[in-house]
């Protein structure tokens, strides 16, 4: 899905930035959605893929956000690191495809471990949680439905080319799974 060649090595083809949680399991089939919408026109960039032995992980992240055309985030879990990966898009007037499956948690576990194992991933409410930015757009992703979130995806990104015309973003044909 990605390459760890030198861009000027890589196909001519413009990048976009993948940003999710490792955490959550479902995501490994939203990075094959992700790719299969978009791989025809763009190159995706993931972290792992943007990291380099002895190099700060966070310049090298950010290096590969600015160099991108666009950024797809999925909010599933709602970790830091994507968080400032998305915050650090919107900063640099970056487009952004922003995903959230239905009944998305927050990865809280992750944070406190087997300190209180009774305690629960709650749901993520972009009403609450995000509630400063509860007015941007973000599209609802569906794992027990790829075709489905397929098409979500490309629509959620004609919507992103429709907002953001400087952005000379391509035109992507709809996904057709089967």
């Amino acid at each position: 899905m990605t390459t760890d060649m030198p861009k000027a090595a890589a196909s001519a083809r413009p990048d976009f930035f993948f940003s999710y949680s490792t955490a959550e399991q479902t995501n490994a089939l939203l990075s094959a959605l992700v790719w299969i919408v978009f791989h025809k026109q763009y190159d995706m960039r993931l972290t792992p893929s943007a990291l380099a032995s002895g190099g700060s992980q966070l310049e090298q992240i950010e290096k590969e956000i600015s160099e991108s055309t666009f950024g797809v985030v999925c909010l599933d879990g709602l970790r830091p690191n994507v968080i400032h990966e998305w915050g650090y898009m919107r900063g640099h007037k970056i487009p952004v495809i922003l995903l959230k499956k239905d009944g998305a948690t927050i990865d809280i576990r992750h944070f406190i471990r087997e300190s209180a194992p009774e305690l629960q991933n709650p749901i993520l409410d972009m009403n609450v949680h995000l509630s400063n930015l509860k007015d941007i757009n973000y599209a609802c992703w569906f794992p027990e439905d790829p075709p489905k979130s397929a098409k979500a995806i490309w629509e959620q990104y004609n919507k992103v080319k429709g907002q953001f015309p400087e952005a000379k973003l391509t035109g992507i044909e709809e996904p057709h799974l089967w």
